[in-house]
């Protein structure tokens, strides 16, 4: 992983505000607080809660476990899993998949606080 003196590390972003974009180019702001996770969209109308169970410094699992909307309720109870590949200028690579492996990807997430 790619950490300087003065970047961050796995730990420091366990709780946070964070921003990403996602395969839609919709814009999602992410607040973090200990073990849980609310993602919001503003531009669909899209909020979700989730429960965050870190599996080791840097791997973790997100339970979705509520939404704001019926639209999106066959997301609740959703896993997933992440991998932080590294932390640098203020951004965050991450690998996730969900459970049944069926899906995986790549992205960017930008730390805001």
């Amino acid at each position: 992983m790619l950490i300087t003196a003065q970047e961050k590390e796995c730990f420091d972003i366990k709780n946070g505000k964070f921003k990403y974009l996602d395969s839609q180019s919709n814009e999602f702001i992410v607040k973090r607080i200990d073990s849980i996770q609310v993602d919001s969209c503003t531009t669909v109308n899209f909020v979700y809660h989730s429960k965050i169970h870190w599996k080791s410094e840097c791997e973790y699992e997100m339970t979705v476990f509520k939404v704001n909307d019926s639209l999106y309720n066959q997301i609740l109870g959703n896993v997933f899993e992440f991998k932080i590949m590294s932390i640098e200028n203020n951004k965050i690579k991450l690998k996730t998949k969900t459970v049944n492996k069926k899906r995986e990807m790549e992205y960017i997430m930008n730390i805001l606080d």
